[in-house]
């Protein structure tokens, strides 16, 4: 009942589950395409940032996505890999 209430209230329109589908497919590409780039030189910062960034925007379309739902532990997992890493080049 109080979801239609928030439905009918809300001014943003929800997402469909083919485009969160392909949000999270889209993310899930650049993570894997990041991942490489930093695996070939761990010391490049730019990618070590644009990693963090899209960690970041993975877990919030993954914990949304019920089939990419599964990932976001594994996303904290990286992020605190990314980390150490970081800390370790400073």
């Amino acid at each position: 009942m109080f979801a239609k209430l928030k439905q009918i209230f809300s001014s943003e329109q929800p997402e469909t589950d083919g485009d969160n589908n392909a949000q999270a497919e889209i993310i899930s590409e650049e993570l894997t395409q990041l991942e490489a780039t930093l695996a070939n030189n761990p010391a490049d910062s730019d990618a070590q940032k644009k990693l963090m960034v899209k960690y970041n925007q993975a877990i919030k379309i993954y914990s949304s996505n019920k089939t990419y739902r599964n990932r976001v532990d594994d996303i904290f997992i990286k992020i605190d890999e990314l980390r150490n890493t970081i800390r370790k080049n400073i």
